[in-house]
């Protein structure tokens, strides 16, 4: 915390240098987004807070996976159960709590857990053109799970006139001897444009840091790791202990677009995207051990295929009832698979689940003086089937096995209606309002029930949500920004809620279905501001307030007058999704910019949270992470770029831990999580015309710093020197 308070206070005092440059921040305000509004609009417009990072800062980051890049925004946290993910955290919500979209399309289905979700890396940094983060409530643009944020990540579009260009790339990083490579292509004849984009990723084990501080004891040490030998499980004891063996995973994502545009205002464009993995190993659970024996011989998620396919179409011209009209339609399918087996145990456990999406997306807007107009239709369509097996590995004999979710299938739908009034009352003051209704259904079939007769023959919802959001802004002058806003929304049970069976803590806890479960809502207040007190100066700040009621959380419970049941062979104590009480968050975000130069500028943020839960007693709010920040040197001068910087965390006390929930207090030290911060070192150079060539490299963690963040099951990279080259044509 020193640390972080002696940052804010350089930046309040120091002295304006005496050099002329353009600010970067007052570009920012005027740069446009969709995410808040599925049309684009300039951030300084809207009345909340917003992070944009466009393909140039997404290259210059030049980041693993896409959960990396949103770690360096320094606005977002992100939890890590495994290498092949990372669960982002918004404002202290996190999982099916925060909406992750692609292109305007949501991404969240019906088994997107409470738990941490690790479906952030099925988009390709390598195809983005923008990522965006919009804090707070998005319900009343996207709908259910909106509750913390929205992360919107917008992909490459092929471009009509554009001739035909390319470009091939590839990065190595020494801390999981990572190599990937990316391709991509554009196409374009008269009225068509074609592009395409593939990338392969192949990351070994993870190397942590060896400089371990007194707090951290041998947390994270990997002394030994499991083997099979035939027929045998073995204990082997590890040469490397900073070595976290089982770690390693491939990745590969394909992008595909084609674009037809008959008429200048009018256009067509289809786009498939498909990412897939090889097993995932489930880290934070093979590095589980009693008495120097693991507890798992095998976890790991099954290859995790993604494919999307949408068609759209967008029209502009102008007409009484809309100037632009957007119509998306989507098919999604989802194949995953988490499998274990107990050390010394021949029986593997395998479950896998295929989710199919469908949805209709119609949005037009309308501008009329000083009004402008969204408003739209939605449709959505999710069906899911889970099937289980468990496997002898010494004889291959299969038998059936538990299912997660309902073995009968599953179906969730919802039909929702949103309009959105945005008001330019003058040029200093804009006023927006809106609302949205939605109706959500679920059903659900229990078919067999030779391993758990208390299980229903089938569970039905029947939700309404309705949500709304009202914000203002006002714009002394161009230096200057004021907003606030507050607004609800809504999260409607899916089926992970309702009636998944599963273990929360192998052996400890076993979480039963409940039908019971009423949507979950928040309200949430923001105050916001962007000024720039001095030429050279900029400083953006907000505060803000979430009250939550009807809150998901894990709570104990009862089956049949028990407390407890027999779960996998093991006498473990029943718990249940239940609606609690409620819940409030609250919270600010501070960043700082100074320009010292023409060759040299310094950022600064820092994020606090605090939550708690309003159940039988006040107890701490899971998902809440500590105070974390980023501070960024950067140097810019023709061709050359570079940046020293540091990212940085609070200790997470034991006694601010929700111990039944998610926050994974047995993969921390016995006081919680110590402080840590990184530094970091990258550059780049352009070399040849028109940027052909572009030469990247870096080296983060120089301390080699031993350290993992708040709830995370494995430890963080240590020194990591890294080398990126990338050729245009």
């Amino acid at each position: 915390m020193k640390f972080i308070k002696g940052l804010l206070i350089f930046f309040l005092t120091i002295q304006l240098a005496s050099a002329q440059s353009q600010d970067s921040s007052y570009q920012k305000m005027n740069e446009l987004v969709i995410s808040a509004d599925r049309f684009q609009e300039k951030i300084k417009d809207l009345p909340r807070q917003i992070e944009l990072i466009d393909q140039k800062k997404i290259l210059q980051l030049n980041q693993q996976t896409t959960a990396n890049l949103l770690e360096q925004t320094g606005s977002v946290f992100v939890q890590k159960s495994q290498q092949g993910g990372g669960s982002p955290v918004i404002r202290g919500f996190e999982a099916n709590r925060v909406l992750l979209v692609i292109d305007g399309i949501r991404l969240n289905n019906a088994i997107y857990r409470s738990g941490h979700l690790q479906n952030v890396i099925r988009a390709d940094q390598y195809s983005l053109e923008s990522m965006e983060v919009l804090f707070g409530p998005g319900s009343l643009m996207y709908g259910s799970d909106g509750l913390g944020g929205v992360v919107h990540f917008n992909t490459l579009k092929p471009k009509i006139n554009s001739g035909i260009s390319g470009n091939v790339s590839a990065r190595f990083s020494s801390a999981n001897q990572e190599f990937t490579s990316n391709f991509g292509l554009q196409a374009s004849y008269k009225k068509f444009a074609f592009l395409v984009n593939y990338t392969e990723s192949n990351f070994g084990d993870l190397r942590q840091g060896a400089n371990r501080n007194s707090e951290m004891g041998d947390l994270g040490l990997r002394k030994v790791y499991q083997k099979r030998l035939g027929d045998t499980d073995r204990v082997v004891s590890n040469n490397d202990p900073n070595l976290q063996v089982g770690s390693a995973y491939k990745q590969q994502n394909l992008m595909t677009k084609l674009l037809f545009q008959p008429k200048e205002y009018q256009q067509h464009l289809v786009s498939f995207h498909y990412s897939n993995s090889s097993d995932v190993p489930r880290y934070d659970r093979l590095s589980e051990t009693v008495n120097d024996t693991p507890t798992q011989a095998e976890w790991y998620y099954g290859p995790e295929k993604f494919t999307l396919i949408s068609y759209q179409f967008e029209d502009g011209k102008e007409r009484t009832y809309s100037d632009q009209i957007r119509l998306t339609t989507t098919y999604q399918n989802i194949e995953e698979s988490r499998n274990s087996r107990s050390f010394g145990s021949s029986k593997l456990t395998q479950r896998n689940e295929n989710v199919n999406v469908a949805s209709v997306n119609l949005d037009l807007r309308k501008k009329k003086n000083i009004h402008e107009i969204r408003y739209g239709l939605e449709y959505s369509f999710n069906k899911v089937n889970s099937n289980a097996t468990a496997t002898n590995v010494n004889t291959l004999a299969q038998t059936a096995a538990s299912t997660r979710y309902p073995d009968g299938g599953s179906q969730m739908w919802w039909l929702a209606a949103y309009a959105s009034l945005n008001q330019e009352l003058n040029s200093n003051w804009i006023l927006s309002e809106g609302i949205r209704i939605s109706n959500t259904q679920l059903n659900s079939m229990f078919t067999d029930k030779q391993f758990y007769s208390f299980l229903p023959n089938e569970t039905h919802q029947n939700n309404m949500s309705i949500c709304g959001n009202l914000g203002v802004v006002y714009l002394p002058n161009k230096n200057a920004k004021i907003y606030a806003n507050t607004g609800n929304a809504y999260r409607t049970p899916n089926v992970d809620d309702m009636n998944k069976l599963f273990d929360s803590k192998p052996g400890q806890i076993m979480v039963v279905p409940n039908e019971n479960l009423k949507p979950e809502q928040s309200w949430t207040s923001e105050i916001g501001v962007w000024f720039k007190p001095r030429p050279k100066i900029s400083v953006e700040a907000n505060v803000y307030y979430t009250q939550l009621w009807n809150a998901i959380i894990i709570l104990p419970s009862q089956l049949n007058g028990n407390d407890s049941s027999v779960y996998d062979g093991k006498n473990t104590a029943i718990f249940s999704n239940q609606n609690a009480q409620g819940a409030y968050i609250y919270g600010y975000h501070l960043q700082v910019s100074y320009l010292i130069n023409k060759l040299f500028s310094i950022q600064s943020s820092v994020n606090y949270a605090y939550g708690r839960i309003k159940a039988d007693s006040i107890m701490p709010a899971d998902h809440i992470p500590p105070v974390f920040g980023r501070t960024t040197l950067d140097f810019k001068h023709k061709k050359w770029q570079a940046s020293l910087y540091s990212v940085y965390s609070a200790a997470k006390k034991l006694e601010d831990y929700y111990l039944n929930g998610e926050d994974n207090i047995q993969y921390a030290t016995a006081n919680g999580m110590p402080a840590w911060y990184t530094l970091n070192l990258q550059g780049g150079v352009v070399l040849g015309k028109k940027e052909s060539y572009v030469l990247r490299v870096g080296m983060e963690n120089i301390l080699d710093r031993n350290y993992r963040t708040f709830s995370s099951g494995m430890s963080a990279a240590g020194r990591n020197i890294w080398i990126n080259f990338r050729i245009k044509f």
